[in-house]
């Protein structure tokens, strides 16, 4: 074979080896087995940042402290009428309007003045809120309807709204009055005084009392 001849085909042989070296094998098929899976393509929702972490509201709700109560003549957890002492003449029990209102124009045990007073939930009990309670709308007729609570919207005025615990508006301070079983109340807005009915600023009656409500 001519050297020139031998020389072109050296030089073709090294091309198709470069050639080949830049490809990647393809590897022989398995034989005798299952083919492995392909590999899972990646999510393409992106992966949660630290930021996206749920984050909590505060420390968890529990109950007032009512140790001061315990041995205090009032219901508590049971429907009761909430009403003027005797000092204040006519006996005015707080009674809810189909308007949402509230006020003290009761004047018997209704399905509009039977209430429950509980322990008001709070994010840690201090002196403060020693002996709050929230007063729970508490008709004999059960209803579906979320439960309604006293709320001290504004100062003088009471409405009822949906219960929320931990809300400060529906969180009463309960403060023992004189006789065991006589009490005020004071809201976030409005101390509680009454004079023939209505809920007034000053120059009313304060003392109130729960009686129990017969089954």
């Amino acid at each position: 074979m001519p050297r020139t001849t031998r020389l072109m085909l050296a030089a073709a042989c090294a091309t198709a080896l470069t050639a080949c070296g830049t490809t990647t094998p393809t590897a022989a098929p398995a034989t005798g087995g299952t083919a492995p899976a392909p590999a899972p393509s990646p999510s393409l929702s992106p992966s949660p940042s630290p930021s996206a972490a749920p984050t909590t509201k505060g420390p968890k709700l529990v109950k007032s402290d009512m140790s001061e109560l315990e041995n205090f003549a009032i219901d508590f957890g049971v429907p009761v009428v909430i009403t003027t002492s005797g000092d204040a003449g006519d006996e005015y029990v707080l009674d809810a309007h189909p308007d949402g209102s509230v006020d003290f124009t009761g004047t018997a045990v209704t399905e509009t003045t039977r209430m429950t007073m509980r322990p008001a939930k709070v994010r840690k009990r201090t002196e403060r809120n020693k002996n709050s309670v929230i007063i729970v709308a508490s008709p004999a007729t059960t209803t579906s309807a979320p439960e309604s609570c006293v709320t001290d919207e504004r100062e003088g005025v009471l409405t009822m709204q949906p219960c929320e615990p931990g809300a400060a508006a529906q969180s009463w301070r309960l403060v023992p009055y004189g006789d065991s079983g006589m009490f005020e109340l004071n809201g976030a807005h409005t101390a509680i005084e009454v004079d023939e009915g209505k809920i007034v600023k000053e120059d009313g009656w304060s003392a109130l009392q729960a009686t129990a409500v017969k089954p």
